[in-house]
Order: structure tokens, then sequence, then C-alpha cells
């Protein structure tokens, strides 16, 4: 084990946390609940420290050398051991934002395992520091407690998060990078990201939700495996509906028909990188699309298409540089957001064909800017939207939940309707 440099978005990430006392609360918690017919409470501890035991990553944290420059170390000298509490359906309910805190970089391991022992369901509290971890990264760890319970081996895939960060530095100023450079630049240069917020000085407020759901009933005909598209369906893939939606509504929403926001893109090329894989490759990309209703509902999901294949083609130029080169203020950086989270990133465990479903427990407070996330649940796709209501208001985020999930049915439509013809009439108080 090595003491690696940070890639770009780990820097990005570190920005927001308070330097002074080495704490970040960018974070992600969730939780499964499992009866105690299937395993018992000293059962789920015993797997999940095996877990901490056998994965080095377990153990990844932010070292300072004597020059104060940070660096990450997966050594596991830096012990990590499972919580384990014991209390009542009602008191856990009541305590779950006890387990949401922020972690300190330099004194504790970037992933925490609770488990709470109730009445009749023994409860594992897992809370990831966003700084090393990422969705593909949860699902990884998941997998590794699954095999644990399942009395499978379990992968420790070593340097391999070291090995990727440093490539990823070595490949700034290289001619590829130089490509996405000009070609990023060109795009974004003058605009600013789309948004729908109200001006305040003071952006941290209670985070606000919203969820619009869409059945199965109303959406057999989406095919959610891609490899079983055919070519006709490949257009109608969810991930670029979706993305199209959300452009839609944010655009409409906005009073705008040039539409800029951010997803995100894992950047795993390598044959070898699929859900086993541990570390944050998370890649933020500027998305550019032009919602003009005179346009065809196929001219718009083909317009989409080439926005998300031409910026994963700039993925070796990182947002943080692209804010750079751009000279944009801390103000214009903000950006909207939307992401479609894949079959199964981090919604389940299953485990000997029992699904369990996993729940987030947010931040009380924050100062996030609009955040919608589709989604793959049983009972459908959820449009889940989040932001600060210092920022928004409710009926803000209820609105952009259901416009993205109603424009996701009618771009799937008839391809040579004009956009005017599905657009969703509704009344914005806060554009009169």
């Amino acid at each position: 084990m090595r003491l690696y440099l940070l890639n770009a978005t780990q820097e990005d990430m570190l920005q927001a946390a308070n330097l002074e006392t080495m704490e970040t609360g960018f974070m992600v918690s969730i939780y499964f609940s499992i009866s105690k017919k299937h395993y018992s409470n000293d059962e789920i501890a015993a797997a999940c420290q095996l877990v901490l035991d056998e994965v080095h990553y377990t153990h990844v944290h932010l070292v300072k050398l004597d020059d104060g420059q940070l660096m990450i170390s997966e050594n596991t000298d830096m012990p990590n051991h499972v919580h384990r509490h014991q209390m009542s359906q009602h008191e856990w309910e009541a305590r779950q934002q006890e387990f949401v805190r922020p972690f300190k970089l330099l004194e504790e391991p970037g992933v925490r395992i609770n488990v709470i022992e109730t009445e009749e369901h023994t409860i594992v509290c897992i809370t990831f520091n966003h700084i090393f971890f990422d969705g593909m990264s949860m699902k990884g760890l998941f997998n590794s407690l699954k095999a644990a319970l399942e009395g499978l081996p379990i992968e420790d895939q070593g340097d391999i998060a070291c090995v990727w960060n440093e490539e990823e530095r070595a490949s700034y100023g290289t001619e590829c990078y130089k490509r996405a450079q000009q070609a990023t630049c060109e795009k974004f240069r003058g605009h600013r990201y789309t948004d729908i917020c109200h001006p305040t000085d003071t952006p941290f407020g209670q985070t606000l939700y919203a969820c619009y759901l869409l059945d199965y009933s109303r959406i057999r005909h989406i095919r959610i495996n891609s490899s079983a598209l055919t070519e006709d369906q490949q257009k109608k893939m969810l991930t670029t509906i979706s993305v199209a939606a959300y452009a839609m509504a944010l655009g409409q929403m906005a009073g705008t028909t040039d539409v800029v926001f951010m997803t995100t893109n894992h950047g795993r090329i390598d044959k070898r990188l699929n859900m086993k894989v541990l570390g944050n490759f998370l890649k933020s990309m500027s998305l550019r699309i032009n919602t003009d209703p005179k346009q065809s509902v196929a001219e718009l999901i083909a317009q989409t298409r080439t926005a998300l294949f031409g910026m994963m083609r700039t993925i070796g130029y990182p947002w943080t540089h692209m804010v750079r080169d751009l000279h944009l203020s801390p103000e214009e950086q903000v950006g909207t957001e939307m992401n479609v989270s894949g079959l199964g990133i981090y919604e389940y465990l299953t485990i000997r064909g029992i699904n369990y479903s996993g729940y987030h427990i947010k931040m009380s407070e924050s100062n996030m800017h609009l955040f919608l996330v589709v989604q793959i649940r049983e009972e459908g796709l959820t449009f889940n939207v989040e932001g600060s209501e210092a920022l928004y208001t409710q009926e803000q985020l209820d609105t952009m939940a259901r416009l993205t999930g109603e424009y996701t049915i009618r771009l799937i439509g008839d391809q040579n309707k004009k956009l005017k013809e599905i657009i969703i009439p509704y009344d914005d108080p806060h554009r009169r």
C-alpha cells in the first residue's frame, strides 16, 4: 500500500471541508433493515467486521506530510471497527440523524459501519466519506458484505485507486487533455449553469425533498436492460431520455431554452472495472442542451445523446480545471445537477435471493443547489429532488420532480412530435 495524491474531483471535494478542523460533511449515509428471521445480530456484526478487516480500502484516510501536503493512504494503520448499538425501533427512528456526523479527515477512515439491534430487525447503517466513495464503490462494499454473509471469499483490490489517481494526474497537459480542454472551453465559455433558485447571502437551510413516482404500469415500454435493446430501442434508452426530460423541465422552469447543467460519469473504461471496484472516480460533466420547442422529440433525444457522449470523451479534462480555465467566480461555479442511478448502484443489498432496500439518511441542513436523481426501484422509477430551503421552495422541487417524470413518459412517445406539443403547462407564481 502506498501514499498517493488526490485526483481533481477529490481536491474539489476537499475544498468544501473545514480545513481548520479537518472535518467534512461530504458524506452519504445508507441503511438496510434486515429481519432477525434471516440473520442474527452477531452474524451481521461479524460479517461487517470481516469486510473491514479484509478490504484495505475500508481504511482509506488522509495524511498530512511534514511540508503540509495532503495525501491519501490505504494503509491499515488507521483502525476501523464496527460500532454496535441496541435500541427500540421507535428510538432508532428518532435518533437516525445522530449517525450522520462529519468525518474527521485525519483521524478516522473513510467509511463507518454501525450495527443497530432493534426488537425485530438488525439495521446496518453505513456512512461513506464522499471524498473516497461514489455510488459504484458503495455498491462494491455492499458486494463484499453480501459475500461475507454468504460465506464467500472477499476480494481485496489493493492499490487500484492509487493507480487510477496517478494515471489521471499524469494525463494533465497531454495532447488528449489539451483537445478536451479546447472543446470544453469553447462550448461553455460565457455560460452559467441554469438555475431556479432565489438569491440569498446565506444558502444554508433545512434540506427539502421531493419525489415523483412513475410506476411500472406506465413504463412497461421502457427496456431497462440496455444490452437487450434493438437499434431502434437504443434511441429510447432510459439515461438519455431522463437527461433530456430534466433539460426540458429545468429550461421551462427557468424560462430559457439554452440549458446548462451537470451530470456525472464514473469514467471506468478498463475491462476490469465493474461494481466490485472501490475508489472514488466520479467525474462531473457539464451538459449544454437546446430545448427549443420547435424541434422534434427525436431531435432533442439525438442532441442529448450527442452531448452525453461528447462530454464523456473529455473526462480526461476535469471539471475543476474547466472552472479554473474559464475564470468562473464561485457564484458561477455552482451547478444544478441530475444523475441516473444505474440498476442496483446502491438501492438494494441482495442476499440469498432476498432484496433489502437501502434508505438514505440525509443531512438536516444543506447549501445544496437543485439536485435530481432518477432511481430504478422495485415499484418503478423515482425522480428524487433535493435542495436547500434557503434557495428553493417545496413547490419548486415538487414541480421539478413531476415535470421530469412526466417528460420522461412523453419523450418515449411519437418521435416526430414537436416539443411544443408535449409541453406540460403549469402555474409558476415565482415568474409573474
